[in-house]
């Protein structure tokens, strides 16, 4: 749900909040989705959620078109979504070199700084010292043994980072449209482990 700039929201929401929300059988997807509902007064970013549906669908392998229609869901929920305007993009770009932060990552701290929001819910490690660094308190629902379930559910369902990975996404693609491409693909590339 957008807004209107007189009803500001005093809490951000990072990408990764929204993306464990949206997947079924991930470990944190009832603790985020939990926090989520339980607080008030949520924004974040039109950018952010270009971020979460490529995450979606390039690191969880969410089909397109579901991911597409769990963020329209999830957008019209109430949820304040800024747009990101040339001021905003401008100074991200700034903050993003000062602090050393991804740019969706710095589009959505100053969103926050903009709007006077103090709070920002992340999980991101660098976006939580740039958080520090400029008095905006860090909200995060995933503590220690959340975390080891999750480092063992990714570790048991998600391809390595890096080139499995991408083989994977090659795969998936040769599949929908060449099979017997993409089986010989998968055979000289030992299941996605290496080059061909």
């Amino acid at each position: 749900m957008t807004l209107s700039s007189d009803q500001s929201a005093p809490r951000g929401l990072d990408a990764m909040f929204i993306v464990y929300s949206l997947l079924d059988d991930h470990p944190a997807s009832a603790a985020c989705e939990s926090f989520i509902r339980d607080r008030t007064s949520w924004f974040t970013t039109t950018l952010t959620l270009l971020e979460a549906k490529a995450i979606l669908t390039k690191v969880y392998a969410v089909e397109a078109s579901l991911a597409s229609q769990q963020l329209s869901q999830f957008s019209a929920g109430p949820i304040e979504i800024i747009e990101v305007d040339l001021p905003i993009t401008l100074d991200a770009i700034h903050i993003a070199d000062v602090l050393e932060i991804d740019m969706t990552d710095a589009v959505l701290l100053q969103a926050a700084r903009t709007r006077g929001a103090n709070i920002l819910a992340t999980d991101d490690r660098k976006l939580v010292q740039a958080c520090h660094q400029v008095d905006i308190t860090v909200e995060n629902p995933i503590g220690a043994q959340l975390r080891q379930q999750m480092a063992s559910w990714e570790a048991a369902n998600l391809p390595q980072k890096g080139l499995p990975r991408i083989l994977r996404q090659i795969h998936q693609w040769l599949e929908q449209n060449h099979q017997q491409t993409a089986e010989d693909f998968w055979s000289q590339t030992g299941g996605g482990s290496h080059l061909p």
